[in-house]
Protein backbone atom coordinates (compact mmCIF):
# COMPACT_ATOMS: atom_id res chain seq x y z
CA UNK A 1 0.00 0.00 0.00
CA UNK A 2 1.72 3.58 -0.77
CA UNK A 3 1.49 6.31 0.95
CA UNK A 4 -1.57 8.04 -1.07
CA UNK A 5 -4.04 5.25 -0.15
CA UNK A 6 -2.73 4.41 3.32
CA UNK A 7 -3.78 8.59 3.81
CA UNK A 8 -7.14 8.02 2.08
CA UNK A 9 -7.75 4.86 4.24
CA UNK A 10 -6.92 7.18 6.95
CA UNK A 11 -8.99 9.65 6.12
CA UNK A 12 -12.05 7.65 5.64
CA UNK A 13 -11.96 5.93 8.91
CA UNK A 14 -11.88 10.01 10.52
CA UNK A 15 -14.74 10.71 8.34
CA UNK A 16 -16.59 7.26 9.49
CA UNK A 17 -15.69 7.77 13.57
CA UNK A 18 -16.45 11.68 13.29
CA UNK A 19 -20.11 10.52 11.51
CA UNK A 20 -20.88 8.07 14.18
CA UNK A 21 -19.76 10.42 17.56
CA UNK A 22 -20.96 13.90 16.42
CA UNK A 23 -24.54 15.03 15.62
CA UNK A 24 -25.14 16.64 11.61
CA UNK A 25 -25.24 20.28 13.52
CA UNK A 26 -21.93 19.10 14.90
CA UNK A 27 -20.41 17.82 12.11
CA UNK A 28 -21.34 21.14 10.20
CA UNK A 29 -20.24 23.48 12.72
CA UNK A 30 -16.55 21.33 12.66
CA UNK A 31 -16.91 21.89 8.63
CA UNK A 32 -17.28 25.55 9.29
CA UNK A 33 -14.17 25.81 11.54
CA UNK A 34 -12.10 24.21 8.68
CA UNK A 35 -12.68 27.05 6.51
CA UNK A 36 -11.67 29.37 9.93
CA UNK A 37 -9.74 28.09 11.69
CA UNK A 38 -8.38 24.44 10.39
CA UNK A 39 -5.37 24.15 13.15
CA UNK A 40 -8.14 24.36 15.64
CA UNK A 41 -10.11 22.01 14.02
CA UNK A 42 -7.93 19.33 13.45
CA UNK A 43 -6.75 19.76 17.10
CA UNK A 44 -10.69 19.00 18.01
CA UNK A 45 -10.82 16.22 15.49
CA UNK A 46 -7.65 14.64 17.32
CA UNK A 47 -8.74 14.59 20.69
CA UNK A 48 -12.69 13.02 18.93
CA UNK A 49 -10.97 10.23 17.37
CA UNK A 50 -8.08 9.69 20.34
CA UNK A 51 -10.84 9.34 22.49
CA UNK A 52 -13.35 7.41 20.14
CA UNK A 53 -10.52 5.05 19.86
CA UNK A 54 -9.65 4.49 23.55
CA UNK A 55 -13.34 3.87 24.78
CA UNK A 56 -13.42 6.91 26.74
CA UNK A 57 -16.21 8.84 23.61
CA UNK A 58 -19.66 6.85 24.84
CA UNK A 59 -22.19 9.52 23.52
CA UNK A 60 -22.86 10.85 20.23
CA UNK A 61 -21.40 15.11 20.77
CA UNK A 62 -23.98 17.59 19.95
CA UNK A 63 -23.63 20.86 18.92
CA UNK A 64 -23.51 22.21 22.47
CA UNK A 65 -21.05 19.56 23.71
CA UNK A 66 -19.30 21.19 20.47
CA UNK A 67 -19.47 24.19 21.60
CA UNK A 68 -18.57 23.93 25.07
CA UNK A 69 -15.20 21.92 23.59
CA UNK A 70 -14.30 24.31 21.41
CA UNK A 71 -14.51 27.10 24.46
CA UNK A 72 -12.35 25.13 26.59
CA UNK A 73 -9.85 24.35 24.08
CA UNK A 74 -10.24 28.01 22.67
CA UNK A 75 -9.49 29.99 25.89
CA UNK A 76 -6.00 31.45 25.85
CA UNK A 77 -3.25 30.11 28.51
CA UNK A 78 -2.82 31.91 31.74
CA UNK A 79 0.88 32.78 31.82
CA UNK A 80 2.30 32.75 35.47
CA UNK A 81 5.01 35.84 36.06
CA UNK A 82 7.40 35.29 38.50
CA UNK A 83 8.99 38.70 39.15
CA UNK A 84 12.53 39.16 41.47
CA UNK A 85 13.46 41.85 43.65
CA UNK A 86 16.37 42.59 44.64
CA UNK A 87 17.14 43.97 47.95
Amino acid sequence: MDDLEQRKKMEQIRQEILTKFLTKEARERLGNLKYAHPELAEEIENMLMQSAVSGRLKSVIDDEKLKELLHAISQPKREQKINFRNK
